[in-house]
């Protein structure tokens, strides 16, 4: 979520329900005896859950006793199971933690935006907590990213973001960029078609007149020749780019975003 040079901005909850106790007792009556001689035999008395019930009261002279109770009652049900949240030992896995979230650099190789988004779903389901890619809304935020995970000047592998530019909402691409030369007002307009996965829409972050190609995913990255940080439009299937001729090839990294 944060920035250095220049700004970064998102975020993501749950809780388990506490289960209740299962409840239940059966009950039973006895059936009333039959009689001889005399008046037939009352009804028995209710059983106490999970006991047959009392035999039934003499009759006349010579009644015959009562049948035993009825069939003993049902356990009770189950208890629900614990509905406690569970707890993110950040430092296990070698995140660094503001705010109630954990930042853990979850990369394997060089990966495609995809791919990282599924990496972080993958880590968020296996410690049952919250989590997605990297989301930024504040300044605050990136700056920590940037101290914490990020190198300036010597840098060359950026951070996917979880912002893109949909294409189910914004079918035509010129919807997602504005080619130079472009109106501040223009700019902005095209900044806020991108959106965040956690479906907030900051737009603080960009930087050089992002986004400004035909791109729909977005990384935050060092640019050498203005020595600044920000978001910058890149291809969403590609783990490789060339920000600019005769410069390094950069790759990508994968940071996630746990909610403590």
């Amino acid at each position: 979520m944060f920035s250095g040079g220049a700004g970064g901005g998102g975020t993501g909850a749950s809780g388990g329900k506490s289960g209740h106790a299962g409840a239940g007792a059966g009950t039973s009556t006895g059936a009333g005896g039959g009689a001889s001689s005399g008046e037939s035999g009352s009804g028995g008395t209710p059983g106490s859950p999970g006991l047959g019930g009392v035999p039934g009261a003499l009759g006349g002279a010579g009644g015959d006793t009562g049948e035993p109770g009825g069939a003993a009652g049902e356990p009770g049900g189950a208890a629900g199971s614990g509905g406690a949240s569970v707890v993110v030992d950040c430092e296990a896995l070698e995140g660094q933690e503001l705010d109630g979230h954990c930042y853990v650099d979850a990369t394997v190789g060089t990966p495609i935006q995809a791919d990282a988004v599924a990496a972080c779903e993958q880590l968020a389901a296996e410690v049952q907590r919250p989590g997605h890619l990297l989301v930024l809304d504040s300044t605050k935020e990136q700056t920590f990213i940037l101290e914490r995970f990020m190198v300036a000047f010597t840098d060359v592998s950026d951070a996917w973001l979880a912002l893109t530019c949909s294409e189910l909402v914004h079918p035509d691409i010129n919807a997602c960029h504005c080619l130079p030369p472009c109106s501040e007002a223009t700019l902005l307009q095209k900044q806020q078609a991108w959106d965040w996965l956690d479906g907030s829409m900051a737009t603080f972050g960009w930087v050089n007149g992002n986004p400004n190609n035909v791109y729909r995913c977005a990384a935050l990255g060092f640019n050498p020749a203005t020595t600044i940080w920000g978001w910058v439009d890149r291809p969403c299937d590609r783990a490789t780019i060339s920000p600019m001729p005769m410069q390094v090839p950069h790759t990508y990294r994968t940071i996630c975003e746990l909610e403590l």
